[in-house]
C-alpha cells in the first residue's frame, strides 16, 4: 500500500471506529475547545539567524495564543521540543570567506529569546508542557576544533534545560495545573479541563528511557479514567507511515527507547492513551517549502484508536514577502486542534501568526502536500467517551 493510500485508510479508520459515538448524546452544556502544539522553535531563538525577525515572530507566536484564548476557549498549549537551536551554551562557526577562522558563540542569548517569549505566556496562567528536543541538551553543539570540548555523545544532561524551564523554573512553580517532574526534570505532567473533561498531559523526554516510563506510568496509575495524551519531541515521520527510530543517532550505548519500543512497552498498554504529538522530522526544503505534516493511527491494546501526529514546521521560511528565506525556518505557524463536543469530532487546522493564513484551505498546499494533513478532522476517540 503506497503512503496516500495507507493516509486514506487512516482516516476511515477514525471514521469507522467514531461512527458508533456520534450515536452518543451530546453534553447539556456542549462545547469547542481548542489544543495548541507549538513545533520546533529553534529558528526563532538561533543566533546566526537574522535577529530579532526570529524573536520577534515567537513572541507573536505566544501574543496570539494569549490573545485568542477566550475565542478559541484555549484549554491547553503543548511545545514539541527543540526550543532553541545550540543547547549547551557554546558553539562556533567558520567565518565565512576566511578558511581556518571561527566566530565563537554564547548560546545564553538563545535561551533567552525563548525564555522572554514564554514568559508571555506563562504570565496568563494558561496551562502549557514543554518537552526538550535533541538541540535542546547541554552537549549537543560541542564543537571538535582545537580548542573546542570535544564530541560528547550520547546526549545527556538537561542543566540549562531545566533552570530555564524545568520545575522549579517561573514558569510553573505554583501553577495547580502542574503535577510535578520525574528526578531528571526532563519529564514532567500537566492536568487540565476541556468541555467539562479533565485531561492529563505527559511531557516525556526525547526518546525517553524505561526509567522515564516508569515515572510516567505511575502518574497514569495515579490518575485512573482520565483521558491522556502525550508531547515528545521524535515520534513520527512526515514522508512515510513510519514511526521515527532515530536512536542510534542521538543515544549511541545509551537505554533510551525508540518509538516503536515505547509504543510496545507503555502506550498500546494504556487504554486511555488516545493522542501522541512530535515534532523534530522535516522533509528538505525546496523553495522555503517543506513538509512536517503527518497522521498514524494504531489500535492499542484494548482496541482503541491511539492518533500519532506530527507537526514540524521548521523548514518553511516563506514569509511576508512570499519568498523562501523572508521568514525564520517556522513562518509563524501553529497546529490547532478544536475539540467539539457537541459534534464529537476533532478539527485540526494550521494557522501562521505571521502570514495570517490557514494552510490546506481554498487549495492552497503550504507545504507542498495535501491539504488532508493541515485541515482534516477525526472523531472523538472512545477514550473521550462520558
Amino acid at each position: 500500500m503506497n503512503m496516500f493510500k495507507r493516509i486514506g485508510a487512516t482516516f476511515a479508520l477514525a471514521l469507522s471506529l467514531g461512527a458508533s459515538l456520534l450515536a452518543t448524546a451530546a453534553p447539556v452544556n456542549a462545547e469547542v475547545f481548542t489544543i495548541a502544539v507549538v513545533s520546533d522553535t529553534q529558528n526563532y531563538a538561533d543566533i546566526t539567524l537574522p535577529q530579532p525577525r526570529g524573536a520577534d515572530t515567537f513572541n507573536q507566536q505566544m501574543r496570539y495564543l494569549v490573545d485568542t484564548r477566550q475565542d478559541k476557549n484555549l484549554a491547553f498549549v503543548t511545545f514539541v521540543g527543540d526550543i532553541v537551536q545550540h543547547g549547551d551554551g557554546q558553539f562556533r562557526q567558520p567565518v565565512p570567506q576566511a578558511e581556518g577562522e571561527y566566530r565563537d558563540f554564547d548560546t545564553r542569548e538563545e535561551w533567552d529569546i525563548a525564555n522572554r517569549a514564554i514568559s508571555i505566556l506563562s504570565r496568563s496562567d494558561l496551562p502549557f508542557g514543554m518537552v526538550p528536543g535533541n538541540h535542546d541538551y547541554d552537549n549537543y553543539a560541542w564543537w571538535t576544533q582545537d580548542g573546542g570540548p570535544g564530541a560528547s555523545k550520547p546526549l545527556t544532561g538537561g542543566r540549562t534545560w531545566n533552570l530555564y524551564f524545568g520545575p522549579a523554573s517561573r514558569h510553573f512553580v505554583g501553577k495547580a495545573w502542574y503535577g510535578g517532574a520525574s528526578d531528571n526534570g526532563l519529564n514532567s505532567y500537566q492536568t487540565f479541563v476541556g468541555g467539562g473533561q479533565e485531561f492529563l498531559h505527559l511531557s516525556l523526554e526525547m526518546e525517553p528511557p524505561q526509567t522515564a516510563l516508569d515515572w510516567a506510568q505511575g502518574v497514569i496509575d495515579a490518575h485512573p479514567g482520565l483521558p491522556v495524551m502525550i508531547t515528545t519531541h521524535e515520534w513520527l515521520r512526515p514522508d512515510a507511515q513510519e514511526r521515527s527510530n532515530g536512536y542510534d543517532s542521538y543515544f549511541p550505548g545509551a537505554d533510551n527507547l525508540t518509538p516503536d519500543q515505547i509504543w510496545d512497552r507503555f502506550i498500546r498498554q494504556n487504554a486511555m492513551i488516545f493522542m501522541v504529538l512530535s515534532g523534530h522530522n522535516y522533509t528538505r526544503p525546496v523553495d522555503g517549502v517543506s513538509n512536517g505534516e503527518n497522521l498514524r493511527i494504531d489500535l492499542n491494546d484494548a482496541g482503541h484508536p491511539v492518533y500519532q501526529l506530527i507537526q514540524d514546521y521548521q523548514g518553511n521560511t516563506v514569509g511576508p514577502e512570499g519568498t523562501a528565506g523572508s521568514a525564520n525556518g517556522g513562518a509563524g505557524w501553529l497546529r490547532f486542534m478544536a475539540f467539539d463536543t457537541e459534534t464529537r469530532k476533532i478539527r485540526f487546522y494550521t494557522y501562521s501568526t505571521l502570514l495570517d493564513r490557514r494552510a490546506g484551505l481554498d487549495g492552497e498546499a503550504t507545504f507542498g502536500v495535501a491539504p488532508e494533513r493541515s485541515a482534516f478532522e477525526l472523531d472523538f476517540p472512545p477514550q473521550l467517551r462520558r
